[in-house]
């Protein structure tokens, strides 16, 4: 999916979460250019219409709600069998993952979260819409503790709930209401219960119910007691806990009747006159030190006329006796009875008290001990042991952490001293990280305990850069943070080589060692050097140590050579006014036949370079042969030219080529 297009929009970056029935992307929507969240139904329930069904109405039921506290939803569709739901994006966490990374919770930042909580519910209540399935998984948080309460999954319109589940209970066990545990229909009490369960594990850290298996949980929720909150974090306020218990009633009569209700007792829960209020206990729950009042027994004056029972007295016939003798028997039986009230007197006084006395004994500091150790000492002090193990991450498995009474305490021979002994440090499962994208990662191991975290690169043609490829220790594997170093291997990319640099080898080697990479090659003509022979490799593009992927094209640019100057020459240019048949007879005067005056004549000359175009060099008269010394630029490759007009008429005319004067 990564990388891929849904209706031309939604460009899928990474995969961000997953659900029983569907997987959650963080996509650009490209035509708003924003973040999004794309919810996509598993390939398993796509040709399931029941699914689908549930898919599209979670899409439906959420899109009628508009709450700052209720993640939005922009778009429903389907492309090629692929369900998919868009909605608002949020950075952050889970409140799950929030809970394990700074719970228990202090209570005013727990009041905060859970009032957001309420209201979002609050509001899907009053629209018909009951979420049904509300734990700390589907409610998000982001950097300022914003709270946007998500996945409506399994909501159930309240106007339209005649569905029942006879065949399976929807939901996660843990937050689990007693009358959806018995296949019972959900109301807006369950999501009461729910949140009471949430609000629970905010403040204590710990679930009420945990178990191994769903049917242990759901057992639990509807039998079982769970251990009050201040038991677990002494620091609640009686007036949270209170919140706690009634929304935790198993009996939905006794629940709070509404969200509202719960925000209204939220908003006050804080207030000094609250917090020490008295502990609340339900009609349906039972109080151990509350007083019992036991119902007269009536008595047998009371009882109607049929009850009564009237005894016939029979008259006595006994022999006469005479009355000395029994006066003395009388007298013997009653000395023999105040006889013996005497002694057990006396034996009462001196016997019972060393009878009933039980000394007193000072419990014996135990902690730091080894188990065996502190039940010996103990014993040798006449105290019974009892025992509570606990994960503690500051004492080795097996050592006494804690001891109630506390030391010091005096106490009666054969009192039972509880031990808290530790198990170790609290182990955890590990995530599954792979397939996510490593920003996404980092994110969520924000504030981890892990011992270290190691990132490795790796190269990949199949997996997306960025994207997480192997973990070690694997997925749900149990650890203990604090000892793991947590090793995330993810993708660069495909692999990527160094351009090797083949400056100065000849075209076919060059071309030869950069296909040995596996780079295509493109030779193309480069500039002049002084130092690259002409036809060599002058340079590359991409340049030289450059990392680049397999089958990328590297042009290849040949050296010219050196680049060849313009030159700098002199042409002498001899004229002679002379006709041709006159020869030179050694003087420097033209003169005429008959010995006048020497005859004047008018010389042009004009040349081309590379510097002037029909340029004058020379427009003058002259008498008598002259030379001139003409200075020409020639261009690499070209040539320069000038001519000689005497007296109207062309009498030179040359060409002077680069070649000849560079070999001159």
């Amino acid at each position: 999916m990564i990388g891929r297009r849904i209706n031309d929009r939604y460009k899928i970056i990474s995969r961000v979460g997953d659900g029983g029935m569907s997987v959650v992307y963080k996509a650009e929507d490209l035509i708003l250019d924003r973040l999004v969240a794309v919810k996509v139904l598993r390939s398993d329930f796509s040709s399931d219409e029941a699914f689908i069904r549930r898919f599209r109405r979670e899409a439906e039921s959420v899109a009628s709600l508009s709450d700052p506290n209720i993640v939005s939803i922009y778009d429903i569709g389907e492309e090629e069998n692929l369900h998919y739901i868009v909605m608002e994006f949020i950075d952050g966490m889970t409140l799950k993952e929030y809970i394990k990374q700074f719970g228990p919770l202090p209570s005013r930042d727990a009041v905060y979260i859970l009032k957001q909580i309420a209201s979002a519910l609050e509001h899907a209540h009053n629209q018909g819409i009951i979420h049904r399935d509300i734990k700390p998984q589907n409610i998000l948080i982001d950097d300022q503790d914003n709270v946007k309460v998500t996945d409506f999954g399994i909501a159930l319109a309240i106007s339209s709930a005649t569905i029942t589940f006879t065949t399976s209970i929807m939901g996660s066990a843990h937050y689990l209401s007693p009358e959806q545990a018995k296949g019972g229909k959900a109301t807006a009490k369950s999501d009461v219960y729910a949140f009471g369960i949430v609000m629970y594990e905010m403040l204590t850290g710990e679930l009420p119910f945990p178990g191994e298996s769903p049917v242990t949980v759901a057992l639990k929720h509807l039998n079982d007691d769970y251990t009050r909150p201040k038991v677990l974090n002494p620091n609640i306020p009686q007036s949270l806990e209170n919140i706690i218990i009634r929304a935790m009633a198993k009996l939905p009569e006794e629940r709070f009747d509404g969200m509202s209700e719960i925000y209204q007792e939220l908003t006050t829960a804080l207030n000094p006159d609250r917090i020490d209020e008295p502990p609340l206990v339900l009609n349906g729950g039972e109080d151990p030190e509350a007083t019992k009042v036991i119902p007269p027994i009536a008595s047998f004056e009371d009882k109607g006329p049929t009850e009564q029972v009237k005894k016939a007295q029979p008259e006595a016939t006994s022999t006469p006796v005479p009355k000395k003798k029994r006066k003395r028997k009388k007298i013997v039986i009653w000395s023999s009875i105040i006889v013996g009230i005497v002694i057990l007197a006396v034996l009462a006084i001196i016997l019972l008290p060393k009878l009933l006395f039980v000394p007193d004994v000072t419990v014996p500091n135990v902690v730091g001990k080894t188990y065996d150790q502190a039940v010996d000492t103990l014993t040798d002090k006449h105290l019974y042991v009892k025992k509570k193990m606990v994960e503690n991450d500051q004492k080795p498995s097996g050592i006494v952490v804690d001891e109630s009474p506390n030391s010091g305490s005096s106490v009666k021979e054969n009192s039972t001293v509880t031990l808290v002994v530790s198990k170790g440090p609290a182990k955890e499962e590990v995530a599954d990280y792979v397939g996510y994208d490593r920003s996404t990662v980092k994110q969520l191991l924000k504030g981890s305990q892990y011992k270290d975290i190691v990132w490795k690169g790796v190269p990949s043609d199949s997996v997306p850069a960025d994207q997480v490829m192997t973990q070690k220790p694997d997925p749900n594997t149990k650890i203990v943070p604090s000892e793991t170093v947590l090793e995330l291997t993810y993708s660069t990319g495909p692999e990527k080589v160094s351009v090797p640099d083949v400056t100065g080898q000849s075209k076919d080697s060059a071309t030869q060692t950069l296909e040995n990479e596996g780079l295509q090659v493109i030779v193309q003509d480069g500039d002049y050097s002084d130092s690259i022979a002409k036809g060599d490799v002058l340079s590359t593009d991409p340049a030289a140590g450059q990392k680049v992927t397999k089958d990328t094209e590297v042009t290849v640019y040949l050296s010219k050579g050196q680049e060849e100057q313009p030159v700098n020459t002199s042409v002498q240019i001899p004229v002679d006014p002379s006709s041709s048949d006159n020869s030179d007879d050694g003087t420097d005067t033209d003169t005429d036949t008959n010995g006048d005056t020497p005859t004047e004549h008018h010389v042009v000359i004009t040349y081309t370079d590379a510097k002037n175009q029909n340029a004058v060099f020379k427009d003058e008269t002259i008498s008598k042969a002259t030379t001139y010394t003409l200075p020409l630029t020639i261009d690499p490759g070209s040539s320069a030219t000038y001519t000689v007009v005497l007296d109207g008429t062309t009498v030179q005319q040359k060409t002077i080529q680069y070649s000849d004067v560079k070999k001159g």
